[in-house]
């Protein structure tokens, strides 16, 4: 790949990349302006035919943020709506359904704890070495022994 030629150019030097055959005699080249811009130029069979100018992307503007603590607005004063509910009447299932809720919602701590507790599966202990009772053929007397 050939290398861009450098141009001095009253704005400073420009970059110009070498020149591309696009086919049917049609031929371009680029070149980069010191200012970020490019110009693209265009020649069929030696006469120019377009020049595209492409300016250097606009950076976008930081927005600076508001440094005061914003206040809350204060709430205006409302006046509540006179509302009664209506009294909840319940069939004797939902009734006793709710009737064991609260009496498992108000159980005392120590009966909370038990059934915690009773809850709670602890796994089986190993034994140990088990002992055994032989009998001494010689002496008649019961011995014990592991293993």
């Amino acid at each position: 790949m050939p290398k861009d030629q450098i141009v001095n150019t009253s704005e400073g030097k420009a970059r110009v990349k070498p020149v591309k055959k696009l086919g049917d005699g049609v031929q371009s080249f680029t070149v980069k302006n010191p200012d970020g811009s490019t110009n693209t130029n265009r020649y069929r069979d030696g006469k120019m035919e377009d020049m595209n100018y492409n300016p250097k992307k606009m950076r976008k503007k930081k927005i600076r943020k508001k440094n005061y603590a914003k206040v809350p607005s204060k709430l205006k004063k409302v006046k509540e709506p006179s509302y009664t509910a209506p009294a909840v009447t319940l069939d004797k299932k939902s009734q006793a359904v709710s009737d064991a809720r609260d009496r498992k919602k108000n159980r005392s701590i120590g009966k909370k704890i038990v059934d915690k507790v009773a809850s709670i599966k602890v796994p089986k202990l190993k034994k140990g070495r088990k002992v055994r009772k032989t009998r001494n053929l010689v002496t008649g007397k019961t011995n014990k022994t592991r293993g």
